[in-house]
C-alpha cells in the first residue's frame, strides 16, 4: 500500500477506567483505548484559503464545553494552529471540574515536513516488540489513520485494510457535503427521505444518524462545532445503533465525493487521491492565490 503523505498522529492519554465492554472507546492493538467521539478542533479555511482562527478563547470554551458533555477525546494537529487554545480548554475544564490531566485524549498530528522521518523511525521502532515491519507498516500497525469518511465518500477498500492490519481509522469530515452548502455536492443531502426517516425512527437529527453511521463502521468520528448546544448534540448518539442493513443502504450513496482536495499537492509524483479536472493554468493561479495550507 502505497502512502504518499505520513501523518504522525500522537495520541497522548496515560490511564483509562474502561471497561471492556464500553462501546465509547476502541481497543488499539497497543492495549490502549481510544475514544470513538473527538471533537475536531480545525476552524477551517476562508475562501482565499485564510486558514480560521479563534476569536476570544472561543476554541477554548468549545473544548471545555465538549469534555463537560461527556466528550474524552479531543483531536487537533499543528497544521490547525489552535494547539494553546486545547490546552487552555482542557486545563479550564480540569479547574472547573475537579479532573486530572488522565481523564482527557488528545490526539494532534506531525505532519512529514515538520520531523526528520529518519529520526522519528529508529525513535518508533525502539518503543516497538516488532522490528521486522517496514515503515509503513510500522506506523500503520501502532497508530490511528485519519481520512474524509461519509455516506458520500465510504472509503470501504481503504478501512477494510485497515481493519484487516489492525488499524483504527478515525473519520474527519463526518459530514462532507451532506449537511455543507456546497452547490456541487452529491445525494443525499439533509433533507433526503432516507436520512430523515432514520431519524424519525431513532428519534434523533440527521447529524446524529451521520455520526452513528460511523460509530457503527467501528469508526471514530470528529464532527467540528463551536456551539455549545451542537456539541452536546454530537455526542448524544451512544444509546441507538444502526441496523446492518441501514448502514449498508447509507453506504449506497458513495460517489468518492471528496470535500477538499489539495490542489497545492497536485505535482506531487506520489498525489494519492483523484485530481479534479484542472488546467495548469488554474492550478497555479489557486497555488499562488491560497494564502496558507
Amino acid at each position: 500500500m502505497e502512502v504518499a503523505y505520513i501523518v504522525f498522529i500522537l495520541s497522548f492519554n496515560i490511564k483509562y477506567a474502561y471497561s471492556a465492554t464500553d462501546t465509547s472507546v476502541y481497543l488499539l492493538n497497543d492495549g490502549h483505548k481510544i475514544p470513538t467521539v473527538a471533537l475536531g478542533t480545525s476552524l477551517g479555511h476562508l475562501s482565499d484559503g485564510t486558514r480560521v482562527l479563534p476569536v476570544n478563547h472561543s476554541l477554548a470554551r468549545a473544548v471545555q464545553w465538549a469534555l463537560e458533555a461527556g466528550y474524552r477525546h479531543i483531536d487537533t494537529a499543528a497544521l490547525y494552529r489552535v494547539e494553546d487554545e486545547v490546552g487552555l480548554g482542557v486545563q479550564h475544564y480540569i479547574e472547573d471540574n475537579n479532573a486530572t490531566r488522565e481523564d482527557v485524549y488528545i490526539t494532534t498530528k506531525l505532519w512529514n515536513d515538520a520531523h526528520d522521518i529518519d529520526e522519528v523511525i529508529p525513535a518508533l521502532k525502539k518503543s516497538l516488540d516488532d522490528l521486522k515491519m517496514d515503515y509503513v507498516d510500522l506506523y500503520l500497525m501502532h497508530y490511528p489513520m485519519a481520512y474524509s469518511v461519509n455516506p458520500s465518500i465510504t472509503q470501504v477498500e481503504l478501512v477494510d485494510w485497515c481493519k484487516e492490519h489492525g488499524v483504527v481509522v478515525m473519520a474527519y469530515s463526518p459530514f462532507g457535503g451532506i449537511l455543507g452548502r456546497k452547490k456541487d455536492a452529491p445525494p443525499p443531502h439533509a433533507d433526503d427521505p432516507t436520512l430523515v426517516g432514520l431519524a424519525k425512527k431513532y428519534n434523533k437529527t440527521v447529524p446524529q444518524i451521520l455520526l452513528r453511521y460511523l460509530l457503527d463502521r467501528q469508526l471514530v468520528a470528529i464532527p467540528r462545532s463551536t456551539n455549545k448546544d451542537r456539541i452536546k448534540e454530537n455526542i448524544d448518539i451512544m444509546n441507538f445503533s444502526l441496523t446492518p442493513d441501514e448502514v449498508e443502504n447509507l453506504s449506497k450513496f458513495n460517489s468518492d465525493y471528496r470535500l477538499r482536495t489539495p490542489v497545492k499537492w497536485y505535482s506531487h509524483p506520489e498525489f494519492p487521491f483523484e485530481k479534479k479536472n484542472l488546467s495548469d493554468a488554474e492550478i497555479k493561479y489557486i497555488i499562488e492565490h491560497s494564502k496558507e495550507d
